[in-house]
């Protein structure tokens, strides 16, 4: 299998200037770039600098996925927007890491799954969408940091046992602070999960004791902008007319820093092991309900062919005596297959067997027909 590599970089507050995009453009033979965006792929050869650094440097958001298991997701910060202490407890070594480089910090996200990802991903224009996540991170909703953590541990905890009398054993650490609305999850966040194949179970699991989302945690800004003196309107307008990089998300904290904060109620902290085995319950739980309903559907239409048993027999002669083709043997088992189905339902296989003896003795002259029958055990 050949190897695939693919990098996108985005602008969210500002166009790139012809210098930078002069600059941009010289960092590989491979790149496409314009005013707002740069894009490279490889198949064989390799990105030569830091996509972290490119991004730092010159770009908002970055995007970044290898057909060999890893996906990354990273966003830029101007220094000092962010609340660092609230999402580093988020944070880990491998997978989602704050970092400041020079007067900016970058957000980063980084998942490595070892059996790759086999199907195909459209990642044209899904930087579009997760870029948005950005300007929800300033505004502290910080789902996307707690699904990215859940990610995280459902990885890691392949690397560890369960051992529940170990106080320092991996399963028995505590989850981060569960943030509002996971159980109203947003399409963005939806292409998040999806982005980075996060368990669906584990996602339930977790949003079993996430507060619900109410329109009033939602921010008016109309009244808070009242609240700004002449000289900070000014100042502001200035930053957002100029293209000040983080002049809107600047903007938009000191707003909310006219809120009086809303006490977001906080359960008890659960274990990574606890986490895991609740995920694991709903799982078993959906594939009961899954098995339950396809059984439903079995019976139903066991019950329907029961009444064209006969029919559907004289359908199988009627197709094998129409000709010798690969086709109508293909239709004719196809059929037995029904029938065969409707013998282990009503508890008839005798009666089946005996049928199918005869038709096997009826054309055992036709080798393809037959070799058809003794790959399903029939005969």
């Amino acid at each position: 299998m050949s190897e695939y590599q693919y990098y996108e970089w985005q602008t969210l507050e500002r166009p790139l200037t012809s210098t930078e995009q002069k600059s941009v453009n010289g960092l590989s033979s491979h790149i496409d770039v314009t005013s707002s965006q740069a894009i490279v792929t490889y198949e064989w050869g390799d990105f030569k600098h830091d996509p972290i650094n490119v991004l730092a440097k010159y770009f908002d958001a970055h995007l970044y996925l290898a057909n060999w298991g890893t996906r990354r997701l990273a966003l830029r910060f101007p220094k000092g927007l962010l609340d660092t202490v609230a999402i580093e407890t988020y944070c880990d070594e491998d997978h989602t890491i704050l970092k400041t480089i020079d007067d900016v910090q970058v957000l980063e996200f980084e998942m490595d799954e070892e059996e790759g990802f086999d199907e195909w991903i459209d990642e044209r224009g899904l930087l579009s969408t997760l870029g948005r996540l950005r300007d929800d991170i300033l505004q502290g909703d910080y789902r996307a940091l707690y699904l990215a953590w859940i990610k995280a541990i459902s990885l890691e905890s392949g690397y560890y046992d369960e051992d529940e009398d170990d106080p320092e054993n991996f399963f028995n650490d505590h989850e981060p602070p569960i943030p509002v609305g996971l159980k109203q999850l947003t399409p963005l966040l939806k292409t998040f999960i999806d982005f980075f194949k996060i368990d669906p179970f584990l996602v339930s699991a977790a949003a079993e004791l996430s507060p619900s989302l109410s329109p009033a945690q939602q921010a008016d800004f109309a009244p808070l902008i009242t609240r700004l003196t002449r000289e900070e309107c000014e100042e502001f307008l200035l930053k957002v007319v100029n293209s000040e990089p983080g002049a809107v998300a600047a903007l938009r904290k000191k707003l909310l820093s006219f809120k009086k904060p809303q006490a977001i109620p906080q359960s008890n902290p659960r274990t990574l092991g606890e986490l895991l085995k609740i995920a694991e319950r709903l799982r078993k739980a959906e594939s009961k309900r899954q098995a339950g309903e396809k059984r439903k559907k079995h019976v139903a239409e066991m019950q329907e062919l029961a009444k064209r048993e006969i029919q559907t027999w004289q359908d199988v002669e009627r197709t094998l005596e129409s000709g010798y083709t690969a086709r109508s043997y293909d239709d004719a088992t196809a059929l037995l297959e029904k029938l065969y189905q409707l013998a282990e339902f009503q508890g008839t296989q005798n009666n089946f067997n005996a049928r199918l003896k005869s038709l096997a003795e009826r054309y055992k002259a036709r080798t393809a027909l037959i070799g058809r029958w003794k790959k399903k055990g029939w005969i």
